[in-house]
């Protein structure tokens, strides 16, 4: 009998492990109501925080807190942080309770995850084999493996798994090792407000020579919404609007928005791209500031 209920929880671990891999690895779809889940037992987080910890807990596998935390989409690198698409961060398996916990060998999580033989360190750099050891001197039974997940035909992002053991005690003849926790989690790059002011610039200026090399002008379709500087060959750039996509450019005007234009020349131009709507509050342009 209880063979069986051993068992039967490996079963229901790795089911749980192969959905938090698809979501993290294949970004496949979160439902916050999956019944695999089990009943949301609370929510962490702060009011006004985009990132959020729900925690789970299901009769398949009592005294398993099973954890799904999501937050603001880190390949996002608009400034405003609460405006971006909320993304999964980390799916853990946190074995809380003794009495549920088991020995599930590193080598059988590491087969059916599909994990490889190598880890990524926080400096990023790859190093062959998973075994971390043993813990700090006052932990010295925690036991730890990290591993970089294989890619699948259906990969969207490179993933880490961590797994953390109790040793057996060796003062313990009644002792045996048991599984503490899985943890599941995107390896995004970290990145500080200044870095995606950076990344913002460097994407900016990429779709700038993108269009720049289409010859975009006065007649000719908008490819995308945001704000495009309009260029005439006497004057160069002289003019600003947003402009939709699908919209056709108009003509450009040939006098610099900081003089009068209410008596302003149109001519056929270039038009070249500017920023995005997301980038344009505060957006300095010869010396205007758009307010977005």
């Amino acid at each position: 009998m209880a063979n069986t209920i051993v068992q039967n929880r490996k079963a229901a671990i790795f089911d749980m492990l192969d959905k938090g891999m698809g979501i993290m690895r294949e970004d496949k779809a979160v439902n916050l109501s999956d019944p695999i889940f089990g009943k949301l037992h609370l929510t962490n987080g702060d009011a006004g925080d985009p990132r959020k910890e729900y925690v789970y807990r299901t009769s398949e596998l009592p005294g398993v807190d099973v954890i799904l935390a999501v937050g603001d989409d880190p390949l996002n690198y608009s400034d405003d942080r609460m405006k971006v698409a909320i993304v999964p961060r980390v799916f853990e398996l946190n074995f809380i309770s003794s009495n549920v916990r088991i020995d599930m060998e590193p080598s059988l999580i590491k087969t059916q995850l599909d994990l490889s033989d190598y880890r990524i360190d926080f400096d990023g750099s790859r190093t062959y084999g998973n075994d971390l050891g043993a813990g700090l001197p006052q932990y010295p039974l925690l036991h730890r493996y990290r591993y970089r997940a294989n890619e699948s035909a259906y990969s969207r992002f490179p993933v880490d798994v961590e797994l953390t053991y109790g040793d057996a005690d060796p003062t313990d003849p009644n002792s045996r090792r048991i599984l503490m926790s899985i943890h599941i989690s995107r390896a995004y790059p970290y990145l500080t407000p200044e870095m995606r002011k950076q990344k913002r610039e460097e994407e900016r200026l990429k779709k700038r020579e993108k269009y720049g090399y289409m010859n975009l002008c006065t007649g000719g379709v908008c490819p995308e919404t945001g704000y495009w500087e309009g260029w005439t060959k006497e004057s160069g750039p002289t003019d600003i609007l947003r402009i939709e996509k699908g919209q056709k450019f108009d003509a450009v005007r040939t006098v610099p928005l900081t003089t009068d234009r209410s008596s302003c020349p149109m001519v056929p131009g270039q038009w070249m791209w500017l920023c995005s709507l997301e980038e344009a509050r505060g957006f300095q342009w010869k010396g205007f500031t758009l307010n977005g």
